[in-house]
């Protein structure tokens, strides 16, 4: 389902998740915002592989449901005001191969390692979040943000 740059608005309509069948969900480009995803927003859309949310002024922390979709392939979340950790359910997303988390206000460290990295090779951007970072032997040397101070107490 495809309703991109419909200037849709509001807060994320709770119907959606009815939807359990649906494999692609791409909202991009509606300013829905600002409104945080709900936490159980996508819950029981195990079918879900495609999920596309960016530049729609979400905001608030990304829900750490979405990483519990287990088919998610792709998922958008670039350009949005979403702040706080990536949810450490993310490492649980095994079949993600294009990640876009660029263009918010994260921050911490990534949680997920190098496997994960290297399945997406190109296709994982998180830049433009001033407070993200990343871990020794991660493979994100060449993200564009920099590594997390262990010096700190």
């Amino acid at each position: 389902m495809d309703l991109s740059y419909n200037r849709l608005k509001g807060p994320l309509p709770m119907w959606i998740r009815s939807l359990i069948s649906l494999q692609t969900l791409i909202l991009k480009g509606n300013p829905m915002g600002p409104t945080p995803i709900p936490s159980d927003g996508f819950d029981g859309m195990k079918g879900l592989m495609t999920l596309i949310l960016s530049n729609m002024n979400l905001h608030g922390p990304i829900p750490s449901s979405l990483g519990k979709l287990p088919g998610l392939r792709v998922l958008h979340l670039d350009g949005n005001n979403f702040n706080g950790s990536i949810p450490t359910t993310f490492r649980e997303l095994k079949s993600v191969s294009e990640l876009r988390l660029n263009d918010n206000w994260l921050r911490g460290p990534i949680p997920f390692g190098r496997e994960m990295v290297w399945r997406m090779r190109r296709k994982l951007r998180v830049h433009n979040n001033f407070g993200l970072c990343y871990n020794a032997n991660s493979g994100l040397e060449d993200s564009g943000i920099g590594p997390c101070d262990t010096t700190r107490p």
